[in-house]
């Protein structure tokens, strides 16, 4: 008896299988039918640059897949492309729709090979004039791999310049990690503050908090606002008049 019963669940085992095999196939085949096009993209975010249309037309015919077939990450992964996009988050929407929510870059500046630096210190293509739709952004020239640095310092050097009322115009890094900025005092050109490395960490910050601390005493000596400032001595700073 127990033979007879072996085979018999055997047996069963094998149609379950069959069965299992054959509503798999039939329901890929259902999946592929044209009755699953996704014929829809929503757009959704704030977005100041760019329009929905203007997505739509960028991903058109790089998108694989329709509702149950398309890779999520992959059709991410294609909106992220897109010039001013920084993030994208897709899902599906039945029976028809695919619902996509962006998040632009904020441009911070314009780097020395023309690419925009978002406030987060990302590196993107875009247009320039776009970017600029507001003013002039600050000018950032140096080597590429300092980008998430120079956007973090921008924003530690602008908040300890704020009690001199000096703009950051430009943020400049050489090849040995030195770093300069050029400022502006409303419309009047601002003082040139040559900082040199951070070395040890966290000497850049300091620097730049003596020279706003002593900067009335500057004034005083020079008989109006410098033209240069050199903070790279070990115990101090010199600074320059504007020529006559």
């Amino acid at each position: 008896m127990s033979g007879v019963r072996a085979m018999e669940w055997g047996a069963r085992a094998l149609l379950a299988a069959a069965l299992a095999l054959a509503a798999g196939g039939a329901a890929l085949w259902l999946a592929q039918r044209p009755w699953f096009d996704l014929r829809r993209i929503e757009v959704r975010g704030d977005l100041q640059h760019v329009s929905g249309a203007a997505i739509r037309a960028a991903v058109a015919g790089r998108l694989r897949g329709n509702f149950f077939t398309m890779r999520l990450d992959e059709a991410q992964r294609v909106f992220e492309t897109v010039p001013w996009v920084a993030a994208a988050s897709v899902r599906r929407a039945w029976p028809d729709r695919l619902v996509v929510t962006l998040i632009e870059h904020r441009a911070l500046g314009v780097w020395s090979d023309g690419r925009i630096l978002s406030d987060r210190g990302r590196l993107f293509v875009a247009n320039v004039a776009e970017a600029e739709l507001y003013g002039p952004l600050p000018e950032f020239d140096g080597p590429a791999e300092f980008a998430t640095e120079a956007a973090r310092r921008f924003y530690e050097f602008s908040a300890l310049l704020a009690p001199l009322a000096l703009t950051i115009d430009a943020v400049r890094i050489s090849e040995r990690a030195a770093w300069s900025l050029e400022t502006s005092a409303g419309e009047a050109a601002g003082p040139r503050f040559e900082l040199g490395r951070d070395d040890p960490p966290g000497r850049l910050a300091e620097r730049v908090a003596a020279i706003v601390a002593h900067y009335p005493l500057v004034l005083a000596r020079l008989s109006g606002p410098p033209a240069r400032i050199d903070a790279r001595y070990p115990n101090g700073f010199a600074a320059a008049a504007y020529k006559k």
